[in-house]
């Protein structure tokens, strides 16, 4: 299974949220275009991810945009159980696994008819 476009942004959404950043997010301000480009990686080609990452982590200006950053490093691109491979969506015709799930959800609402 490939890299689920909502999902990787619903991870990075729910640590701007635990690191305390979602009103400075909503401004729309430094810390919105900030966020959106970590959620952006996803869409780069893999072997770009890393530099792309290196980039934002030299950019990282308060201590809470730091601590996204380092759980984005630590979880998605320094991980031991995901890499930039596995969460690309570069050049992916789907990019959410949603349609699956609704797929999945009517096939068990056929079944319990």
């Amino acid at each position: 299974m490939k890299g689920c476009a909502f999902h990787w942004s619903q991870a990075i959404w729910r640590r701007v949220q635990t690191e305390g950043l979602t009103e400075a997010y909503r401004r729309r301000g430094a810390i919105f275009r900030y966020v959106r480009s970590l959620m952006a990686l996803q869409f780069l080609p893999a072997g770009h991810v890393k530099g792309a990452f290196e980039n934002l982590q030299r950019r990282a200006s308060t201590q809470a945009t730091a601590a996204l950053v380092g759980y984005v490093g630590r979880q998605w691109v320094d991980g031991a159980s995901f890499t930039p491979a596995d969460w690309s969506v570069f050049r992916q015709e789907v990019r959410t696994n949603n349609d699956l799930e609704g797929k999945a959800l009517i096939v068990v609402l056929i079944i319990i008819q």
